[in-house]
Order: C-alpha cells, then sequence, then structure tokens
C-alpha cells in the first residue's frame, strides 16, 4: 500500500514535470505576436505555426484569445484547402476551427457579435462542402447553425443569404414545401438588398410551379421580363414557367443555361426537364443524352462515393462539435476534476503516511526526498544546458557592425531578388496595375521578413516598444521603405493601388511624427537600434 502511495506522488511529480517541460519552448513574446498577427491584405497563413498557437494556448489557458487565434488559422487555411479542390482536408480544418471557436466562447465572458458571426461562417463553409456532395441532413442542419449565428450577430444580410441557401438546398432535393417556407423567411426580413430580393422572387416561382400552384406563380411573374440581368435564378424561373405550361420550345434555351452554368445538383435536377422536354417535341437524340446523364450521377449517388462516405463520417464524428456547444465546458470540467482528484490523492497519501510508524514514514519521508531531488536535478540540468547553449550562440554571433549588417542586407537572395526585377522599368502612378507579374509571392514577403529580422534583430521590436500604433502589416511596407523604394514600386510589389500605397506612407510617416523622407529616417533610426 505504502509503495502505491509513493508510485502516485511520484507519477504526479512526472507529469508536472512534463507540463512544464512541454511549454517551455514558447515565449509570452512568441505568443503576443500570434495575438497580433492579421489576415488581411493577403498575408501567409505559414508565418506561425498551429502547434506553437496551441502551445501558447495550453501554456496561457487565461487568455482565450489563443483559442480565437487558432480557429481563424484553421479556417483560413481551410479556404486555401477547399479553393484548391481539397474539400476532406477543408472539412477536418473546418471542425477543428469549430472546436476551437465553441472553445473561446465557453470561456470569454463578453461574446462579441463578430465571434458569432465568425462561427456562423464556419457552419456556413461545411454546409456549403456537404451541400456540394448532396448530403442532405448535414447540408441542413450546417445551414441551421449558421442562421443562428447570423441571427445573434445581428448581421441581416448574412441570415437572408443563408435561408436562401437553404431553401435551394430543399428545392434541389424534390422538397418544394420545405424550400418555399425559407424563401418566405427569408422575404419577412427588413431591409434586403434588390439584388438578394430578386433571388428570392426568381426561387419562389420555380419553387410555386414544383408545387403545381401557377396561379399564384403568374401572378408574381409578370414583372421579370423586363428585368436586364438575367443571371442563373432569372433563367430558372423562366424556365420552369415555359416548362410547366408545356411551351417547351421557349423552355429549352433557359433550361439549358441551368443545366450548363449548375453544380451538379442542377445539373441532376435540369437533366429531368431537359429530357422530358426533347421526348415532348421528339428529339430522341438530346432526350437520350440527358437521360444517360440522370443514369450516370443516380448511381453515383446509388454508390455513395468515397468521399462522399468519408464527408459524413466526419460529421458523425463531429457531431457533439455541432450540436453541443457545451460539450466542450463539460470537457473542461472533466480535466478540472481529474487534475482534483490527482492531488486529493497526494494529500490524502501524505495524511496517510503521517499516521505509519516512524521507520516507515522516515523511509517514505527519504524516498519522496529523493525523488524531488531526482527531478530538481533534471530542471537545474535542462536549465545549465539552456544557458550553455545561450552563451555558445552569443560567442559565435560576430560583432559585426551596422554597415557590414546592411551590406550583407543588400547581398541577401531576396533583397537582389526585389531589387533586380524592378531595374531598367519606369513606373507611372496611374499604370501600376499593369506590372501585376511583379507582385510578390506570400513566400517572398516572409522571407524579406526573416532576413531583415536576422540582419537588424532588434530593429522591430525596438519600432513597437517606441510607436505602438505600429501594426504587422506596416511591418512590410517599413521594409521595402528601408530597400529605398517609392511608393509606386511598393504598391507594384505588394499588387495595390498608387493610393492605396500611398496612403499608408502618410499613415506610417504620421506615427513617426515626420515630413521628411522616411526612407532616409528608416536608415537612421534601425541604425541606432543596432
Amino acid at each position: 500500500m505504502r509503495r502505491f502511495y509513493r508510485n502516485i506522488i511520484f507519477l504526479s511529480l512526472i507529469i508536472t514535470i512534463l507540463n512544464l517541460i512541454s511549454c517551455s519552448d514558447v515565449s509570452r513574446s512568441y505568443c503576443e505576436e500570434i495575438l497580433d498577427y492579421s489576415y488581411t491584405e493577403n498575408d501567409s497563413l505559414i508565418e506561425y505555426n498551429i502547434e506553437s498557437a496551441k502551445k501558447c494556448a495550453e501554456k496561457y489557458h487565461k487568455r482565450p484569445e489563443f483559442l480565437q487565434k487558432i480557429s481563424q488559422i484553421y479556417y483560413y487555411d481551410a479556404i486555401e484547402d477547399y479553393s484548391s479542390n481539397n474539400p476532406l482536408q477543408a472539412t477536418r480544418k473546418l471542425y477543428n476551427a469549430l472546436y476551437y471557436i465553441n472553445n473561446y466562447i465557453t470561456k470569454n465572458e463578453n461574446t462579441k457579435s463578430y465571434d458569432y458571426q465568425f462561427r456562423g461562417e464556419i457552419f456556413e463553409r461545411l454546409g456549403d462542402i456537404y451541400k456540394d456532395i448532396n448530403s442532405l441532413k448535414p447540408a441542413a442542419v450546417l445551414y441551421d447553425k449558421a442562421l443562428s449565428d447570423y441571427e445573434s450577430s445581428n448581421n441581416n444580410e448574412k441570415a437572408i443569404n443563408i435561408l436562401l441557401k437553404t431553401g435551394k438546398l430543399y428545392q434541389y432535393n424534390h422538397m418544394p414545401n420545405i424550400a418555399m417556407i425559407h424563401f418566405e423567411m427569408a422575404e419577412e426580413k427588413d431591409n434586403i438588398p434588390n439584388n438578394i430580393y430578386r433571388k428570392i422572387i426568381d426561387n419562389k416561382i420555380t419553387t410555386l410551379y414544383e408545387l403545381n400552384d401557377y396561379a399564384k406563380a403568374d401572378s408574381i411573374f409578370k414583372n421579370h421580363f423586363n428585368i436586364k440581368i438575367q443571371d442563373y435564378d432569372f433563367h430558372s424561373a423562366i424556365g420552369t414557367k415555359y416548362f410547366y405550361e408545356r411551351d417547351y420550345i421557349k423552355a429549352l434555351p433557359h433550361l439549358k443555361y441551368c443545366f450548363e452554368n449548375g453544380n451538379q445538383q442542377e445539373k441532376l435536377m435540369f437533366s429531368e426537364k431537359l429530357a422530358e422536354s426533347y421526348f415532348n417535341i421528339n428529339d430522341h437524340e438530346n432526350e437520350m443524352s440527358y437521360i444517360q446523364h440522370q443514369a450516370k450521377n443516380n448511381s453515383v449517388e446509388i454508390r455513395r462515393t468515397p468521399l462522399k462516405l468519408d464527408l459524413e463520417k466526419l460529421y458523425d464524428i463531429n457531431s457533439n462539435i455541432i450540436n453541443d456547444k457545451n460539450e466542450i465546458a463539460k470537457n473542461n470540467d472533466s480535466y478540472i476534476i481529474i487534475i482534483s482528484l490527482i492531488f486529493a490523492t497526494i494529500i490524502l497519501s501524505i495524511l496517510v503516511n503521517f499516521n505509519i510508524d516512524n521507520k516507515h514514514n522516515r523511509v517514505k519521508f527519504i524516498s519522496v526526498q529523493e525523488t524531488i531531488n531526482r527531478n530538481k536535478g533534471i530542471i537545474e540540468s535542462k536549465d545549465k544546458i539552456i544557458d550553455n547553449i545561450s552563451k555558445k550562440l552569443n560567442d559565435l554571433t560576430p560583432n559585426e557592425s551596422f554597415e557590414e549588417a546592411y551590406n550583407h542586407f543588400c547581398e541577401s537572395i531576396i533583397y537582389t531578388k526585389i531589387k533586380s526585377s524592378l531595374e531598367g522599368i519606369t513606373i507611372l502612378t496611374k499604370n501600376v496595375q499593369d506590372y501585376s507579374k511583379l507582385q510578390l509571392s506570400n513566400k517572398d514577403i516572409i522571407s524579406l521578413t526573416k532576413t531583415f529580422n536576422s540582419h537588424f534583430p532588434k530593429a522591430i521590436h525596438s519600432l513597437k516598444e517606441e510607436y505602438a500604433s505600429i501594426t504587422t502589416s506596416d511591418i512590410k511596407f517599413i521594409i521595402l521603405y528601408f530597400m529605398n523604394l517609392n511608393n509606386t514600386e511598393i504598391a507594384v510589389l505588394l499588387g495595390l493601388t498608387y493610393g492605396a500605397a500611398n496612403k499608408r506612407s502618410n499613415k506610417i510617416k504620421n506615427t513617426f511624427n515626420i515630413k521628411s523622407d522616411l526612407s532616409q529616417f528608416l536608415l537612421t533610426f534601425v541604425k541606432s537600434n543596432f
């Protein structure tokens, strides 16, 4: 029994030490940089590693902002994966984003409308993925969650759009009664933009014809012939009207437009109408081609593709995150209970040991003392290793002068690449957009920032300390101005208009309270803080 208590104490100490060591490789300043990092203006998502952000969240667990930032990293990374046609990877990251934003909202006492809107966008993106594979139940649930969050954030336009999406989802799945409910809910909203209102009416018309309510559909149809912008929803309404009026010749061009410009579900729905239209005008060749399209795509649906199965499995696995917003809090409570039990066990073991005879108590005390001393030695040894490495690194760092560091910076690969790309080119302020091929990639911007930091390690830190309003986005402009580039060249390199670059230049000058040449000021500042 005494050995059992001794093992419990030893195991608890080891867990504590390992937790301290696992969190020791991220500094507070590094974590603060993660919080300050912005995703605007096409900044790269690679600069801050997701694992480091998680360690920051573990180390500074009282700061829920780290959970929010992790969610953002996963979300924007997922968008890139989805745009590059990798829906499975995107879905995994979106569920991770949802997990961390739920955790953040649970821990944050003052949840803002932006947080609900952001979570709504995660639900909407997930809904879009399941809609694309025609998985009705997951898509409908996710869109409903998005609607709830958009309404919580008072974002009327996003709420209207999600109602429109949900209605079309049921429309594609031949459930016009449910589709009509969503279109009518959207129509009842206040301050509907004109372009969205027209889409609602278009889809109502289509659904009314599907419901065989021709009189009501015709009564709201009369203004559609005067519409100048003829988009997908317009052609859907017109084609459906003619189809149900059995005017197949007039219906065909509109139905074809919808088939050619629709997604997989829309193609399937309109292929049915096209096949029936060609049958009624005795064009059996075209009728057969659309029947074959239905057969092929319906057979795929019946077989349920591996991608669809994988995505629906992910939905089932993550159903707790989707449906139970307090799940995170429950998990956290479980962790607290476990930790409390460990500490209670330790205290109990100490109390029991006091009741053991003096001889055994002394043996126990010596055993615990040795365990603590051994672990203390591990910690001290680790600290000594870190100190020795730091000293060696300092010894290896040459006492380089500013002039030498500046010359090395000018000789760096990325500096040479940028300067050489602008050689012999005269760029006018009005035609910066003609030089889009010279725009720096996110990888180039990261490389430039790292190169600058390696040659002038104190510069950016000193700027942020002395000028608190300097943002992360300002830094890349500052480095380019330090390279003695003008506003026109910077606009080209960052893919901006000349006006945007000039505006940023004036903002930075105002921050530094200068009217003179910005490049010269930065050169002097970096040199004085070298």
